[in-house]
């Protein structure tokens, strides 16, 4: 089966600290994985990596079949889509933005629109704003959407250059609960077989769709697999340090504590 990502005995040092260590970690077409991990267990620092924010200090990555340092990387690039809270840092360029444009501007991954923009474009936009649910906000300025708003915005926005892999760095981090479950239930309902990863530390955020989990602790990948193999009450007390139960509803993981 092709191999969407693959890292191989990646490690990350920074000032003399090893942040990741001996990382392998493969992902296929088909598959949608969780990426589970504490607040500073090297989980952003693992995923920036694909766009070259980061460089491994030994090891290979390589991203469809592609390994880092081998050809142009800009080319691997543009067929990531990206949607993080971190997005927000852009909160400047973003806010006076209509939704529409903003959706318009992921065709290629910039901040506003400054490169031709097709009537195909402008077509294939609404049609995805409609898919979001969006069509009643299209004219709205970014800085008057709601944060959920602003996160399926987003989210629409990496759907315009139909990525081959999509990247979802915390993005329910900030949300209230109803917030979060519309983003949840937006993500979960997108008509797309677009193979993702979503970085959380919030574990009732895998929704039935994530397929497979790796668990991210202090550097290093400590389980991975099938989510429930891997979404045990033995490694999730271990992550969390505290005594665990988990509890699955509607194909979905609840922890209680004991």
């Amino acid at each position: 089966m092709e191999k969407i990502l693959s890292y191989k005995n990646v490690s990350f040092r920074r000032d003399g600290r090893e942040i990741l260590k001996n990382i392998n970690w493969e992902i296929k077409k088909d598959e949608n994985w969780a990426l589970l991990g504490l607040n500073g267990s090297g989980k952003s620092t693992l995923l920036s990596m694909i766009p070259a924010y980061t460089f491994a200090t030994s090891g290979e990555v390589s991203v469809f079949e592609k390994k880092f340092g081998t050809c142009v990387w800009a080319e691997v690039k543009e067929k990531v889509g990206f949607v993080s809270s971190s997005l927000n840092t852009f909160s400047d360029s973003l806010n006076n933005q209509t939704l529409n444009n903003i959706v318009l501007s992921g065709k290629y991954n910039s901040i506003g629109i400054y490169q031709e923009i097709t009537q195909k474009d402008r077509e294939k936009a609404n049609n995805i704003i409609k898919d979001f649910k969006l069509s009643h906000l299209k004219l709205n300025k970014y800085i008057t959407l709601s944060q959920g708003e602003q996160r399926k915005t987003l989210l629409a926005r990496a759907f315009m250059n139909e990525p081959s892999l999509l990247i979802l760095d915390e993005p329910c981090s900030g949300l209230d609960i109803r917030a979060r479950e519309m983003f949840l239930k937006t993500l979960e309902e997108s008509k797309s077989d677009i193979p993702f990863i979503y970085v959380t530390h919030q574990i009732e955020e895998i929704i039935p769709s994530i397929t497979h989990v790796a668990i991210l602790d202090n550097g290093e990948i400590v389980s991975q697999g099938n989510k429930f193999e891997v979404l045990t009450e033995e490694n999730l007390s271990k992550l969390y340090g505290i005594d665990l139960k988990i509890e699955w509803s509607n194909n979905r993981p609840w922890l209680i504590v004991k």
